[in-house]
């Protein structure tokens, strides 16, 4: 397993080349002259690996700009070079003082330290960073901070105050991420002018107290690991820190828009991060930085939240933590939850009626347990005002299924979750596929991804399979954007075990490179595990054990 990550919403769509003005942003957390076997923080990369990897890249023609650089590059004052880079550090980690800025200095590259200030606020013996308590000593003090910004090669970012927190997210409790969160108070959701205001005042706080210890306000803002919501950037703009790095997500489970690079003036996505994580050497990132993601595959699964909810809040606990636990067994690397029922929502909206607030949940537990990606999928009749409220899930995208054009609603989404990914599902019918021959030029410029549902009355057709692939391939660049999804019926009519797996090699066979199947009933084991697992599974053979 690769060691980098991308930390960035959906290895969903393919990556473009890398034009001359792209800009790749590289991160790290902290940095140690030693990582022992076991140890618990995966995001720790070793000085030797770190310094090898600064090597690298000069010696691979890389060249580190300044973040003034980046943000004059996108307001017109200028261009970035070939092959720019952006060095980042973050989590207030006092190793960016200790360890890195002397690597920076012997290779005189700049370097932008993003920190979370109520780490460097803390007074106690450790502090907390996810679930984990670390030791204070492995904080910045204020006099490192300072340190750092008078450097000459260090600018020093806001990574908020307390956001790296996260926040309470829904009834049954889960610890959502709070940039993205709407927080449960306990007896409903925070509004979003509430929303705001909280963010508002974390990064005011935390501008405040940089500018204090070091003389100068901080211009930029690192958002921690999750996503960044509309009200966070808009209540950034307010306090005056500008966003231009994107969101995080790790290699091998998702990658969306630019695969970790950006167009500096490209302000409703901004750079992705590469982020070092497991003690990447300079190997690692010479894979990532030069690896094709378009070759990756993807693999999908969808569920229906009837299959999973009941009537009382213990068994559908039961129920959630089995398909948390079958989803991480498969391991597919997304996961498709149906957001409705009939015409109830498994959301709170105001715009329909709603069965039950249980989408969250799943979603964070399925994403605890097995790493996976979440998407909902959505009617597309459904209203505006309902796909705004389900974009304040933790859902990294939105699919949205056959019928009325959905432009205005996911214009909605995009305004509250400017990271969420749009992928729009087609039924590819059997027969005459001319219809969807027509549509995909359209549909693979407007949309990130495409599902095309194979037709459920031709399972056994190997010929429907290759005419459904050809269709899609006919359009340049669909192919690389489309997930092929497998119908496997339903407790009444199962597709057999071994058509499962069939039909997902003749996909690739035939040219695919991303396959699904609808859908899992994990309850029931169908489609029965490891015909699934041998289907599906995203991970390299031979498959971990359970």
């Amino acid at each position: 397993m690769r060691s980098v990550a991308l930390f960035l919403a959906l290895l969903l769509t393919a990556a473009i080349p890398r034009p001359a003005e792209a800009l790749v942003v590289l991160g790290w957390h902290d940095i140690r002259d030693r990582i022992a076997d076991g140890d618990p923080d995966a995001d720790a990369v070793t000085t030797r690996n770190f310094a090898m990897q600064l090597d690298w890249l000069r010696a691979h023609g890389y060249v580190p700009v300044s973040a003034q650089a980046v943000r004059d590059a996108r307001a017109g004052r200028g261009t970035l070079p070939p092959k720019a880079v952006l060095l980042t550090l973050d989590g207030g980690y006092r190793s960016a003082y200790t360890q890195a800025l002397p690597l920076l200095r012997a290779f005189d590259y700049p370097a932008l330290v993003a920190v979370p200030t109520s780490r460097v606020d803390a007074s106690g013996a450790t502090v907390r960073v996810g679930m984990r308590d670390v030791p204070r000593s492995a904080f910045l003090g204020w006099s490192d901070v300072k340190a750092l910004q008078a450097s000459g090669l260090v600018e020093v970012a806001s990574q908020g105050h307390d956001l790296a927190m996260p926040v309470a997210g829904d009834p049954q409790g889960d610890l959502l991420p709070a940039a993205i969160t709407r927080r449960w108070t306990g007896s409903g959701y925070e509004t979003e002018a509430a929303q705001r205001e909280r963010i508002r005042a974390d990064l005011a706080t935390s501008a405040d107290r940089l500018e204090r210890a070091t003389g100068r306000r901080p211009q930029i803002v690192v958002w921690p690991v999750g996503g960044v919501s509309g009200a966070a950037r808009a209540a950034a703009d307010s306090v005056g820190l500008a966003t231009i790095i994107g969101p995080d997500g790790r290699s091998g489970t998702s990658e969306l828009h630019y695969a970790g690079v950006a167009r500096p003036g490209d302000d409703a996505f901004p750079g992705a991060r590469l982020v070092m994580v497991e003690n990447a050497g300079a190997s690692d990132l010479a894979y990532e930085l030069r690896r094709d993601p378009r070759l990756d595959g993807i693999r999908v699964v969808r569920v229906s939240l009837d299959d999973i909810a009941a009537a009382d809040a213990t068994t559908t606990s039961s129920n959630v933590d089995a398909l948390a636990e079958r989803i991480r067994s498969i391991h597919p690397s997304h996961v498709i939850l149906d957001a409705t029922s009939a015409d109830a929502a498994w959301f709170p909206t105001g715009a329909m009626s709603v069965r039950s607030d249980l989408l969250a949940h799943v979603a964070a537990r399925i994403r605890a347990r097995s790493g996976a990606k979440v998407l909902a999928w959505m009617p597309a009749a459904a209203s505006p005002d309902a796909y705004a409220d389900l974009a304040n899930e933790p859902v990294d995208g939105i699919v949205v299924g056959d019928g009325a054009d959905p432009t205005a609603a996911l214009a909605r989404a995009k305004a509250v979750r400017p990271d969420l990914v749009r992928v729009r599902a087609i039924t590819v019918p059997a027969g005459d596929a001319a219809p969807i021959a027509a549509q995909m030029p359209s549909l693979a410029s407007s949309y990130d991804f495409i599902v095309a549902m194979l037709p459920h009355d031709q399972r056994g057709s190997r010929r429907e399979v290759d005419r459904a692939v050809a269709t899609v391939a006919a359009s340049p660049a669909a192919l690389d954007r489309t997930v092929f999804v497998i119908d496997t019926g339903d407790t009444a009519h199962p597709i057999p075990a071994d058509e499962l797996e069939a039909q997902a090699r003749r996909v690739v066979a035939s040219g695919g490179r991303h396959v699904g199947y609808s859908r899992d009933i994990a309850l029931k084991d169908l489609p029965p595990l490891e015909p699934a697992r041998a289907a599906i599974s995203a991970r390299a053979f031979p498959y971990q054990e359970r």
